[in-house]
């Protein structure tokens, strides 16, 4: 399995996007950077897009992809997640007042398909795409938020989203026996306790804790998210305490799982 960081980080400031993934050039994981990463030929290929909750910085660039996109030949575009996501979404930005409702917009007067369309997922919370299955699960974080655990019969890859402390996570990973890598996130210095435990991130120290519950210590654990404002404290920190099982995430790292 294929994943390309289109952005990473927690904000905006030049050189840092926010959190988007491309997984097998097929679909995308968020939408941060989706058309500020993309080409304006990549732009027209999207057609899939899998949310792990309705914040902005995760869904921001979707406004722009189908402003840019739009089109009678574009295929309509797809939004994955649960029904209460994509209902933030749908009502408090695709709503003709924020955006407009391009759910209702067609540009294709034969098959009369709106470019806009919301797909939400069983309640099973599982579905399959082009031979991958995608399996999301609650995490600890404000807005409905859910991680991803993919798998495509040989490799698994579990993606967390935006989380604070969450035994869900570890425990989804200990029961995926072909699990190759894990995408999680860091957003604030560990000095800042109080702020991640309300909004609902992880800080170094207490990811380190939570990694005590993943059996394996082979499976490398990337890191996204970092805020652009404590930039400089984050990677000194990760420099100083990270273990070698975490990684840090760069835009425009491509990763092949086999």
């Amino acid at each position: 399995m294929k994943v390309r960081i289109i952005g990473c980080h927690g904000s905006v400031e030049p050189g840092y996007r926010t959190t988007c993934y491309q997984v097998n050039e097929r679909f995308f994981i968020d939408a941060g950077s989706i058309s500020s990463g993309l080409t304006p030929q990549a732009q027209i290929d999207v057609s899939d897009v899998f949310l792990t909750h309705p914040h902005l910085d995760h869904i921001k660039d979707l406004c722009f992809l189908i402003e840019n996109t739009a089109s009678s030949t574009r295929a309509p575009l797809f939004l994955h997640s649960t029904e209460a996501i994509l209902n933030d979404i749908h009502d408090h930005i695709f709503n003709d007042v924020i955006w407009p409702d391009f759910s209702k917009v067609v540009l294709d007067d034969v098959n009369q398909k709106p470019i806009l369309q919301f797909a939400p997922l069983p309640k099973s919370l599982e579905t399959e795409l082009s031979g991958v299955k995608i399996s999301a699960f609650p995490v600890n974080h404000p807005g409905n938020a859910i991680g991803y655990l993919l798998d495509d019969g040989e490799v698994q890859i579990l993606f967390t989203g935006d989380t604070g402390p969450c035994e869900k996570i570890w425990q989804i990973a200990n029961s995926a026996p072909r699990l190759k890598a894990i995408f999680t996130e860091i957003s604030l210095p560990s000095r800042m306790d109080g702020l991640a435990q309300v909004s609902g991130h992880y800080r170094l120290a207490q990811l380190l804790e939570d990694l005590r519950h993943l059996k394996s210590t082979s499976v490398p654990v990337y890191i996204a998210h970092f805020k652009a404002q404590f930039m400089r404290e984050l990677l000194d920190e990760f420099h100083q305490r990270a273990t070698p099982q975490l990684k840090l995430l760069h835009e425009s790292d491509e990763f092949v799982f086999t």
